[in-house]
């Protein structure tokens, strides 16, 4: 199959969705049933990170159009061998500081993707108004058509004016609690704890967090990315069932360190699985109600207490990815985008957290865990 007939093809038997994203129409079609699923799973409840699926019939057209085409491999490698044959060859940032080949042709590019822990090889060919992905009939392929969507809906919400933080968040009382800390401070235990113990409480997501400003309060907005927490977390939340939890990531292999209470290697469960094996309700946007920055440490004594300015401040300037994303580098997809606005600044984004309650805490223990519930509650009900 030459360039041509994959830009302007449709496999057989695909099925096709609308999704809008802040106002922009993704057109998505993948001949996966897998990939589709994935899809539903990954951007569930329906606003997560912005995505809303539309019902057929009459959306207008597309501003992009995605198409998932699983192919064999023979055929992935000729495609990439007749690029970089006939186009000017060159590289882009897959994610940050991550760069593959791609080739430029007067119509089109054709773009090598390779997740960063596989050698199993796709492409993407771009044109004005579409994206195809040809990869691999795989479990990893089937996830391309996720990793495409997302990176779709995170550039138009930074290019609107999203500010993006390194956090987890839960919903108490119908507004948005920010947990935000450095990589092992505890933010997706401290978040999912509460949301489990709290009574009304939701959880919203797992690393980061955008949030927009409208006029003087932020709405928050969930990152499909999965939760991601070990078995040291799970006990001190009184989980003890997951032998047998059907995830799709799967449990962590033998010889992990994730049961450890702050161990790398950690079970990695979607929104949706959340909701089902965690019995949390999640709640993909709400207004911005306030902070907890946490400290999870098995050898500390119980806090929690006001956070000062210079402590809020320290921990959201290194935890701001809107100033160095840690995922997202350069937008190699070009996507297209109708309103362009900065995000807020740190300083306006602090200045309105002074009105808000901003709560540091230090937890060591399950009992810690069920007391923080309960004075939290008091605490931002003051």
């Amino acid at each position: 199959m030459n360039v041509s007939e994959l830009v302007t093809a449709e496999p057989d038997g695909a099925s096709v969705r609308h999704l809008q994203i802040r106002g922009h129409l993704l057109k998505v079609v993948t001949a996966s049933p897998e990939a589709d699923a994935l899809v539903s799973e990954t951007f569930w409840p329906p606003g997560m990170l912005g995505v809303f699926d539309t019902p057929p019939g009459s959306t207008p057209r597309p501003d992009l159009t995605v198409v998932d085409l699983p192919l064999p491999p023979i055929d992935i490698h000729a495609l990439l061998r007749r690029a970089a044959d006939h186009c000017v060859p060159g590289e882009f940032e897959l994610t940050r500081d991550y760069r593959l080949p791609r080739y430029d042709a007067d119509t089109h590019t054709v773009f090598t993707l390779r997740d960063v822990n596989s050698d199993e090889v796709a492409a993407l060919v771009r044109t004005e108004d579409r994206a195809v992905i040809v990869r691999p009939r795989s479990g990893l392929g089937d996830r391309w058509l996720t990793r495409i969507i997302r990176d779709v809906a995170t550039r138009i919400a930074k290019a609107e004016g999203s500010l993006v933080l390194h956090s987890s968040a839960l919903v108490f009382d119908d507004g948005a609690y920010l947990v935000i800390g450095d990589s092992g401070a505890g933010k997706s235990t401290t978040a999912i704890a509460l949301a489990r113990l709290l009574s009304g409480a939701g959880w919203m997501g797992n690393d980061r967090m955008h949030l927009d400003r409208h006029g003087h309060s932020y709405d928050v907005t969930a990152c499909p990315l999965p939760l991601a927490i070990n078995k040291g977390s799970l006990d001190v939340m009184g989980v003890s069932d997951f032998d047998g939890w059907p995830v799709r990531a799967g449990l962590p292999g033998a010889g992990s360190d994730w049961d450890q209470f702050q161990g790398e290697d950690k079970l990695k469960l979607s929104s949706r699985e959340v909701h089902r094996f965690l019995g949390v309700d999640v709640v993909p946007q709400a207004p911005l109600a306030g902070v907890i920055l946490p400290r999870i440490d098995r050898e500390a004594a119980y806090r929690l207490e006001p956070s000062t300015l210079d402590h809020t401040s320290e921990v959201i300037r290194r935890n701001c990815f809107s100033l160095d994303d840690n995922l997202y580098g350069e937008d190699w997809l070009k996507v297209p985008v109708r309103h362009q606005a900065p995000p807020p600044s740190v300083e306006d984004f602090l200045e309105h957290l002074a009105k808000l309650p901003v709560l540091r805490c230090s937890l060591g223990s399950a009992a810690d865990v069920a007391r923080l519930a309960d004075e939290f509650a008091r605490a931002v009900r003051l």
